[in-house]
């Protein structure tokens, strides 16, 4: 930055280390959007995210600085759609991006719009004026994680003083910076949605186990299923669980690995009273590195029989709980699944027995159930 610069170097790294701060979008407003405000002379400032879908060009995510709460409520139900900005914004901030990696794009509304056919549109004479917005500063950071989305920072002015090229510039100046945390905040989003899917899969209650094994030996993951039907204790986070002993012999001598394997060679056999489907496969990014892949299940030897439940009145839920406890489902397995606390599920078992008049879930499966 040179001594001709509208910035100085102090105002400029003032204001970067105050953006540089934000680390989730819960500081948008205070962080990024009221410095960037104060540097250009805004009132006030909004931020959303643009995606396009078949629909066109939506924002969502929408976080305000100053804006009244009723207005961006009725911006993003009623005017969108008719906001010029948005798809110039979509638009040519995708064009800099995959032309010149341009970090930013910035323009004002009177860049893009005809003003006095524009005084005359209903965006403008609902909305705009009414909320007595008369000039309108817009910065376009591209996605790239998403080529689908971009991220916009709206700025406004109420006063008859228009936002100018000076402007434009000290925002493009943290460009950088703003793509890095937009983009940061978007990566921490999808392993926060990927993290969440892993520990579905991991506690989902299902007849089929699925564990996976890598060139080791060793459990990297298994869920719940897979851990019931092998007695696998959860692993903690800074090491892997061995297989047991005698399944590793098996594998070894069935499904040894090769330097080509065959994703298509499946085998079958019975550990116990578990059925076991195995096969090997080569991860995308690293064709040396192999990972077995084990499906385990285990094949039910009751049949409930509806009759004897309705013989003994039980409830919807009692129902559903006899149900889970004849297919094997220990108390906090039958918690995660119903949605309910365990105290829930030991009062519902309490009423359970009682109705049967048994004393145990032995007991009951045999009473409720017919053998195969």
């Amino acid at each position: 930055m040179n001594s001709s610069s509208d910035l100085t170097m102090s105002e400029y790294y003032d204001t970067n280390n105050k953006i540089s701060d934000a680390s989730s979008y819960y500081d948008m407003s205070h962080k990024i959007l009221s410095p960037l405000s104060q540097l250009v002379g805004a009132e006030s400032s909004i931020f959303g995210i643009l995606k396009k879908t078949k629909r066109g060009i939506q924002v969502s995510n929408v976080i305000n600085n100053g804006v009244d709460k009723k207005n961006a409520t009725d911006y993003e139900k009623y005017f969108q759609n008719a906001d010029p900005v948005l798809p110039h914004a979509f638009n040519s901030t995708q064009v800099c991006y995959q032309t010149s990696r341009s970090k930013s794009y910035s323009f004002t509304l009177s860049n893009i719009i005809n003003p006095q056919k524009f005084s005359c549109s209903q965006y403008y004479k609902e909305f705009l004026q009414p909320s007595s917005i008369q000039h309108v500063m817009t910065i376009g950071v591209p996605s790239g994680i998403d080529p689908s989305l971009i991220y916009i920072l709206g700025f406004h002015r109420y006063c008859d003083h228009p936002f100018q090229q000076k402007d434009m510039r000290l925002s493009s100046y943290f460009g950088p910076t703003l793509f890095n945390i937009f983009n940061a905040l978007e990566l921490k989003s999808q392993l926060h949605d990927r993290d969440l899917i892993v520990s579905g899969l991991q506690n989902q209650i299902s007849d089929t186990g699925l564990i996976i094994v890598n060139e080791n030996h060793n459990i990297i993951f298994s869920n719940q299923t897979g851990q019931r039907h092998f007695n696998i204790k959860p692993a903690s986070k800074d090491h892997y669980i061995e297989l047991e002993s005698s399944l590793k012999t098996k594998l070894k001598s069935q499904l040894p690995l090769t330097d080509k394997p065959s994703p298509s060679r499946i085998i079958e056999f019975n550990h116990g009273a578990t059925t076991v489907s195995a096969r090997v496969i080569t991860s995308d990014t690293n064709k040396r590195e192999q990972r077995i892949i084990l499906h385990t299940k285990r094949s039910s030897h009751k049949i409930i029989n509806s009759l004897e439940m309705e013989k003994y009145n039980l409830t919807r839920r009692e129902t559903e709980i006899a149900h889970l406890i004849i297919m094997g489902l220990t108390n906090p397995e039958i918690s995660l699944k119903l949605f309910i606390s365990i105290s829930t599920v030991e009062n519902h078992l309490r009423s359970i027995f009682s109705k049967a008049n048994v004393k145990n879930r032995t007991s009951l499966a045999y009473e409720l159930s017919l053998t195969q």
